[in-house]
């Protein structure tokens, strides 16, 4: 498995140093009109550059001469289906409109997993110069600093991060922050569901929490807060799995908590899974 750690850690490093020389230079172009992406993304405001398709090839490459037996599900290129038990599931470039606004919040996601279980994930966050690695039953680590999730317990003290996961859960997503914005802390919107996962991990927020989000985004991010000792639900606090939509990561001891602040706030909590 140290094995697998050490490819993604090197394809997410070679995309991720694509990724912020471009940024650094402005360099990128819009698929598709102002706001409108392209064909495979439903939602008027999501927006795709030539920056994910090229992270995305950088990334496919490398795994391929590596592991070409693999299976491959990537946001930009879907599933690459080689009958294989194992299946790198791969955001190239989580935070595209932060990267297109010049907000330094983006981040390169690979998750490798076993019969639909994850075993290893990476998350490199370029600009901030942030390597996260997690290894199935073995913890995570960011630039090789072994971390650990928050203690906080007290909910009134919990920093809670989130995304919508698309604008056609704004609805849903602005009653939940309403909700826990009664009883936290602060919710913050850092719009990259990668960087938000892996700041429960590493104990700088107590739990991250999205709606109808696709594999890609999280299932790097999802193995990194539990091996940093954190735990990982849907909003029926069962445990999550690869085709569930719905998420809460958590530092474990306000779980619970903020679970039950969700079904006060009369979220609908759909039992819906998505295919990947």
């Amino acid at each position: 498995m140290r094995y697998f750690a050490d490819v993604a850690v090197e394809a997410a490093t070679l995309a991720g140093q694509h990724l912020v020389r471009n940024f650094r230079n402005h360099q990128a172009s819009v698929y598709g009109s102002d706001i409108v992406s392209v064909s495979n993304r439903s939602l008027s405001k999501e927006i795709t550059s030539s920056n994910d398709h090229e992270a995305d090839k950088i990334i496919i490459d490398l795994i391929r001469s590596r592991c070409p037996d693999h299976d491959i599900l990537t946001e930009e290129t879907g599933h690459i289906d080689n009958g294989s038990p194992y299946t790198w599931i791969i955001d190239p470039l989580d935070g595209s409109s932060n990267f297109l606004n010049h907000n330094p919040f983006f981040a390169v996601s690979i998750c490798l997993a076993y019969n639909d279980s994850p075993i290893t994930g990476v998350i490199f966050s370029p600009f901030l110069e942030e390597m996260v690695v997690a290894r199935k039953d073995q913890g995570c680590t960011v630039n090789g600093r072994p971390v650990v999730v928050s203690e906080t317990e007290d909910l009134a003290k919990t920093y809670v991060v989130g995304c919508p996961g698309g604008e056609k859960n704004n609805v849903r997503f602005a009653e939940m922050e309403y909700a826990l914005h009664q009883q936290i802390k602060d919710f913050r919107k850092i719009g990259s569901a990668a960087v938000e996962c892996y700041m429960v991990a590493a104990g700088r927020v107590d739990a991250f929490t999205t709606l109808n989000i696709s594999p890609w985004d999280v299932a790097a991010g999802v193995l990194c807060a539990e091996e940093a000792g954190g735990r990982v639900s849907d909003f029926h606090g069962e445990p999550w799995t690869l085709n569930k939509t719905d998420l809460l990561v958590s530092n474990g001891k306000v779980h619970e908590a903020v679970l039950s602040e969700l079904h006060s706030a009369d979220v609908p909590l759909p039992a819906e899974t998505l295919s990947t």
